[in-house]
């Protein structure tokens, strides 16, 4: 009789330690996904069809493929869409160009981590689908204060193709007395693809502001899957020269890399006359 028990739960244990199922993704013709298979390989596509032990899924390239359930081990969907054949991942960071505001706000639960030169991190939250908060504070070594700054957004209008926003940035070292920065509105008119920003705002300092607006007009251009050309020009009050940034940012589904060259127009200059322009973001 012991050894009847024994048997049995010897047997039974296995069926206990079984992996459960893994949750499937559901029927949808539009969005991406990628599926981690058991034999270590991956499969992207778009479910078309399900039933209790398989998935029909059409991959990028439109071959029609059924996947047992019991083969896959998780699964994740992607951001972006396909266009004509191939999976354009969705721009990670839309909020800005190289360094100005764009119109769009994060989503709600959003946010990103960047950081430019490596020595100026920032932190930005979507609190709602149209109040972003962001901000952070230098790293510079050796240095006895650091620089604080704080960077709130508020979407007015937010569509696919039509985007705008007011925000302010303010900075400051703490310790010190004096402060800086601006308030904004800014406008961005297009797709993620292809977009023109425009954005106008009054800096001020230490209570004072400029009687004159400053003025930023920038864009961006998807120029493969997972790149963009970026461009920005700044004519700031009361200044002739004209700071401007033009490059490349480079993206996956949670990573953007810029990188671009900085030149002030209407300055001459004996040498080299651009300055290198970095930064990274991780997004969530």
């Amino acid at each position: 009789m012991v050894a009847a028990a024994l048997t049995a739960l010897a047997l039974a244990r296995p069926a206990s330690a079984q992996r459960p199922p893994i949750p499937v993704p559901p029927v949808d013709s539009v969005t991406v996904v990628t599926l981690r298979l058991t034999d270590g390989s991956a499969l992207t596509g778009r479910v078309v069809a399900r039933d209790d032990t398989s998935l029909v899924v059409v991959t990028i390239a439109g071959l029609r493929v059924v996947t047992p359930r019991r083969a896959i081990v998780a699964w994740r969907a992607q951001r972006g869409r396909v266009v004509g054949g191939r999976f354009a991942e969705e721009d990670p960071n839309t909020s800005r160009l190289f360094f100005a505001p764009t119109g769009r706000t994060l989503a709600a639960r959003s946010g990103y981590f960047a950081d430019y030169f490596l020595f100026f991190p920032f932190v930005a939250v979507g609190l709602t689908d149209r109040v972003t908060l962001a901000g952070g504070m230098s790293i510079l070594p050796g240095a006895s204060n650091q620089l604080v700054y704080l960077a709130p957004k508020v979407g007015v209008v937010r569509s696919p193709r039509v985007n705008v926003a007011v925000g302010g940035l303010y900075m400051t070292v703490p310790g010190e007395t004096g402060y800086a920065g601006a308030v904004y509105g800014a406008g961005t008119f297009g797709s993620e693809d292809l977009a023109l920003t425009v954005v106008a705002g009054y800096p001020f300092a230490n209570g004072e502001r400029t009687r004159e607006p400053g003025i930023l007009v920038g864009g961006e251009a998807r120029i493969s899957s997972r790149a963009k050309v970026l461009v920005e020009a700044w004519k700031l009050p009361g200044v002739n020269e004209v700071p401007a940034i033009f490059g490349l940012r480079f993206f996956g589904s949670r990573l953007s890399a810029d990188f671009g060259l900085m030149r002030v127009l209407g300055v001459s200059t004996g040498g080299w006359p651009y300055f290198p322009w970095v930064d990274f973001v991780v997004s969530w």
